[in-house]
């Protein structure tokens, strides 16, 4: 029976992206825990307790498997990486020296190591900030936390406590996720995700340092090609780079990796190590020994910039179409265990406290999740409070509402288009096609009122009041 080839690193990455995974599932259950309590202050208090001791064990764990990773990489490299490719006599050296680091990689072991836990500590401190800013407001020393703690401060004196504000909290995290990292276009990275997200960039970084740095006097490298790629590195893939940037025959590796300074070098100093965060491309060592004339001159040209662009997707419409397939399969999954955290967070203890049993009873769609569907269903409420001005006077209609009734007039599910789709996806993130436009009547003891809203994934944005009516 074949052995399957696996990175050397696999282990201790899949175990990293495990626990990140746990982190915020069990964080999950905390506010799942929190909305069956019945959300009031000291549970509110102990929820958060606990939310910071897991977040306090999640980056502890870390510490045992990230040097582990990224060292592994470079005592054992995949087999390609470990290739030889010229005289043995050039490499007898290096052999001697096989079973002991060099300064220079140990510095980039650290390096890595420090870079990677620091991601994940600031990843655990937003977390935390996300959990504390939906009770205190934010939590930055400026004008808002100033008026927040003043809000508070003026609700303990007139009596009330902070419970006032826990079922905005539970409807943000409902809504948002346990937010890690907010990136340059706005949109909001779970726990899990940017976590895992960094350990797969910062161990892929890794092995391609450890291929670098194996034999310093090495100027060809080549990426790797792949059956279904994306769009960002099919122009990449397949060609011989210069390390050093200055082979004539060869354009500089930082063309591929970008540069970290675009007015720098075009030396190995000023790239990121990767075409892009979670890029599965290796890099292989190449030399022109033992090819033909013919064999040179066709790398030569498909790998010169000036006969290929880099502007120019390489893919067939067939790898296209698969690689279309592996995203939707992932995106998926992606979607399913945000419906999990909603209605875990939404029902309570209702709904399993794991994704996995979640999802089996969804594959089977039996009783039970017909069941958590329809109550899922009715407590279909205002995610964030609206406030609306009327006939010169504010007021405002208090998040948790319930709908009556709810119907999408455009986009997914509709027939009529969403013209402002696009400006949507600028703002929110999204893709094509994902977000629906809808509208939900509210009732009161006294009103009825109209609300227009747009919706992504089962999260409401820019909520507005279309009109009220008395009874």
């Amino acid at each position: 029976m074949p052995n399957l080839k696996r990175a050397p690193n696999e282990r201790e990455l899949q175990q990293l992206i495990a626990l990140f995974l746990r982190a915020e599932t069990d964080i999950i259950n905390e506010i799942g825990r929190l909305r069956s309590q019945g959300l009031v202050d000291y549970h509110a208090v102990a929820a958060l307790e606990r939310v910071q001791k897991i977040l306090r064990k999640m980056e502890n764990d870390a510490w045992e498997y990230v040097p582990q990773m990224i060292e592994k990489q470079f005592y054992v490299r995949i087999p390609e990486a470990r290739k030889i490719l010229e005289p043995v006599e050039k490499h007898r050296a290096g052999y001697a020296n096989a079973s002991a680091l060099t300064g220079e990689q140990w510095s980039i072991v650290d390096s890595l190591t420090q870079q990677l836990m620091g991601e994940i500590t600031d990843a655990a401190m937003t977390s935390m900030a996300t959990v504390q800013s939906a009770i205190l407001g934010r939590i930055e020393p400026d004008i808002y936390r100033r008026i927040g703690l003043e809000q508070v401060a003026a609700m303990q004196a007139v009596g009330k406590g902070v419970n006032a504000a826990v079922p905005d909290f539970v409807e943000a995290l409902r809504r948002e996720g346990v937010t890690a990292f907010v990136d340059k276009a706005g949109r909001k990275w779970s726990l899990h995700t940017y976590c895992s997200m960094v350990s797969r960039t910062t161990s892929r970084q890794a092995e391609i340092a450890a291929v670098l740095s194996a034999d310093p006097s090495h100027d060809l490298y080549k990426i790797s090609s792949h059956g279904t790629t994306c769009k960002i590195c099919a122009p990449f893939e397949g060609r011989v780079y210069s390390r050093s940037g200055t082979n004539p025959d060869f354009p500089p590796l930082s063309a591929a990796f970008g540069k970290i300074d675009p007015a720098g070098p075009d030396n190995l100093a000023n790239t990121w190590l990767n075409i892009h965060p979670a890029c599965q491309h290796i890099l292989i060592a190449w030399t022109p020994a033992g090819r033909t004339p013919e064999e040179i001159q066709k790398i030569k040209d498909f790998s010169d910039p000036a006969k290929n662009p880099f502007t120019v997707d390489p893919r067939s419409q067939k790898q296209i179409e698969a690689y279309r397939k592996k995203e939707a399969a992932r995106r998926k999954w992606l979607a399913d265990y945000r419906q999990w955290e909603r209605y875990r967070m939404t029902l309570g203890d209702k709904v399993p406290k794991t994704y996995q049993t979640f999802e089996k009873h969804k594959r089977a769609a039996d009783e039970k999740y017909q069941t958590w569907e329809r109550e899922y269903r009715k407590r279909f409420y205002l995610q964030s409070r609206l406030d609306y001005t009327l006939n010169g006077e504010n007021h405002f209609i208090p998040s948790g509402a319930q709908f009556e009734t709810i119907k999408t007039i455009a986009g997914n599910g509709s027939v009529n288009s969403l013209r402002v789709e696009n400006n949507l996806i600028q703002k929110y993130g999204g893709n094509l096609g994902e977000w629906k436009k809808r509208v939900g009547k509210i009732e009161s003891g006294k009103y009825v009122f109209d609300v227009h809203w747009y919706e992504l994934d089962g999260v409401q944005y820019d909520s507005k009041l279309k009109f009220r009516k008395e009874k």
